[in-house]
């Protein structure tokens, strides 16, 4: 985890999957009582996550790369899925009755972006690529340098790290007009954090 303050407002780049940075960003929250909270998950992921919590938590179905990610992320503590970094803040400002914003696109708006930076023959790579991945072996220093290192395996193809700039410039820009109305309080994911920030200083 690694932290972004300006004014009155908190980033949080957290690690998807390990527990702990669930708690990390509970204890945050509950000391801090913002006046909004900020998720990097679509409105349709964040509607997702409040059904899966309500219906008791039934288990997960992963994919060969998310089963890879996870078994990999175990040497650096507890993992579990859905993420803990996405878990926590939906359940923890539903107690609190702090708002909590969807920063990433909706559905149509992804569709359009992904559509418009990934080709045909870029789709059928990235399939190759997941495969791929799945079987690597990461030489690391620490947690960090692992989530660095997958996302750029994960995003090797150009159409794809083009839909996560995207992405960031997105989220860079609702952060900025969101932290002009209160203290604020946003989790979005490690590895996009650095590209978020470079946007939303654009906007502020």
């Amino acid at each position: 985890m690694k932290t972004y303050e300006k004014d009155d407002l908190l980033i949080i780049g957290a690690i998807k999957g390990l527990v702990s940075e669930g708690k990390e960003i509970e204890k945050i929250l509950r000391k801090r009582m913002p006046d909004t909270a900020g998720l990097s998950i679509s409105p349709s992921e964040m509607a997702g996550l409040r059904e899966y919590i309500a219906a008791d938590e039934p288990v997960v179905e992963l994919f060969g790369h998310e089963i890879a990610y996870l078994e990999l992320l175990m040497e650096f503590g507890k993992v579990r899925a859905p993420s803990p970094s996405y878990m926590v803040p939906v359940k923890v400002t539903k107690e609190l009755g702090i708002p909590l914003i969807p920063l990433d696109m909706d559905d149509d708006e992804f569709a359009d972006t992904y559509i418009r930076n990934v080709s045909g023959m870029d789709f059928v790579s990235h399939m190759m690529i997941e495969k791929k991945v799945s079987k690597k072996s990461f030489k690391v220093r620490d947690v960090e340098d692992f989530i660095m290192q997958w996302d750029a395996a994960i995003n090797k193809n150009k159409g794809l790290m083009a839909v996560e700039r995207e992405r960031e410039e997105y989220m860079g820009k609702k952060l900025a007009n969101l932290s002009k109305k209160g203290e604020m309080v946003a989790i979005v994911d490690f590895e996009r954090m650095d590209g978020i920030i470079r946007s939303m200083v654009k906007y502020l």
